[in-house]
């Protein structure tokens, strides 16, 4: 297969129906069965106001503002702020003061600048800050019983229990499937009969070498210094590198090549059912991801995807169910 928009080599497909591969799927545990019932109830946790003392784990709405000699700190008027204490979203200061009142108080606290503060006028100057508490709530989390697996729409406990079982049971097998059909297509890859570019694998592996010496020297760590705590060595480093680029561009082509054997395509609707998929996921807006993943990238993955499947579907599959971990 040539690609003449992306100038890409020929490529002759090598085997890649009846290859083996192994599935090894994650245990599920009665243990993991029992924490996520109890992430069930949590997540469906409320909060209540209430005249109780603020204290850790409360949820409350105040207003915030600061004052120095008497007078009102520019900026540091903030309104109608909702936060839960504890959580680190207020500076350590202004928690400490929180805690204690209760809904309708205003109060005031001091609060020190440090001496290297960033506005140079406030460093080292001490401050009064006055909050005024609107309101104190508090969480209250359902228990986990037959009324509660109702309200949620099971017969019963038990069967919300094996629903969450099914559930979690289907997330382990889809990322078995996962595993398997990109060994399946590395090994696709492995089998094509190409003649790759080897400046582009050189060109890939030069640049992982120089994002990793950028990101060790963030840390102030050299590459010498990195090679030698990792017992390994640059050039071994870079080997790595280039085989990797090696075993990715092969399997590109392998994808590209076996979609075009069997017909493999995507639409335009599952393109942007898969955007919209993405902004949902995400919560980011649907147009802020089309502006970072064009349609072209998009459509690629999808089709990967579907040849992965394709693999797996003719594919000789061991499925074996990995121990428990410790």
């Amino acid at each position: 297969m040539s690609n003449n928009a992306k100038n890409l080599p020929e490529v002759k497909l090598g085997q890649y129906k009846g290859l083996a591969v192994t599935r090894h799927v994650r245990p599920l545990s009665e243990k993991t069965i029992d924490q996520e019932m109890v992430h069930q109830t949590r997540m469906r946790s409320v909060y209540h106001n209430s005249t109780a003392p603020a204290k850790r784990g409360s949820r409350v709405l105040l207003d915030f503002v600061g004052f120095m000699d008497g007078e009102e700190i520019p900026d540091s008027r903030m309104e109608k702020v909702m936060v839960v204490l504890g959580d680190g979203k207020l500076m350590p200061a202004a928690e400490d003061a929180i805690y204690g009142h209760t809904a309708g108080e205003t109060f005031r606290f001091d609060f020190t600048y440090p001496e290297q503060f960033r506005v140079e006028e406030l460093s080292g100057k001490t401050a009064q800050f006055e909050i005024k508490l609107h309101s104190v709530a508090e969480k209250t989390t359902p228990e986990l019983n037959e009324e509660f697996a109702r309200a949620q729409g099971y017969a019963d406990l038990a069967a919300m229990r094996e629903a969450v079982r099914a559930k979690k049971r289907k997330i382990h097998e889809d990322a078995a499937d996962r595993a398997a059909g990109q060994e399946l297509l590395a090994k696709a890859g492995a089998n094509l009969t190409v003649d790759l570019p080897e400046a582009m694998l050189d060109r890939t592996a030069d640049n992982e070498m120089r994002m990793l010496e950028q990101r060790l020297s963030r840390s102030n760590i050299t590459l010498e210094k990195h090679c030698k705590n990792s017992h390994t060595t640059a050039a071994a480093l870079r080997a790595g590198y280039r085989d990797a680029a090696e075993r990715n561009l092969r399997s590109m082509l392998a994808s590209r090549s076996i979609a075009e054997a069997e017909n493999i395509t995507v639409s335009t609707l599952e393109v942007n059912n898969e955007y919209r998929r993405l902004s949902q996921l995400q919560d980011t807006p649907e147009a802020d991801i089309r502006r970072v993943l064009s349609p072209d990238t998009l459509a690629a993955a999808l089709v990967a995807q579907k040849v992965q499947r394709f693999l797996l579907d003719n594919a000789d599959i061991t499925t074996v169910m990995d121990p428990e971990k410790e």
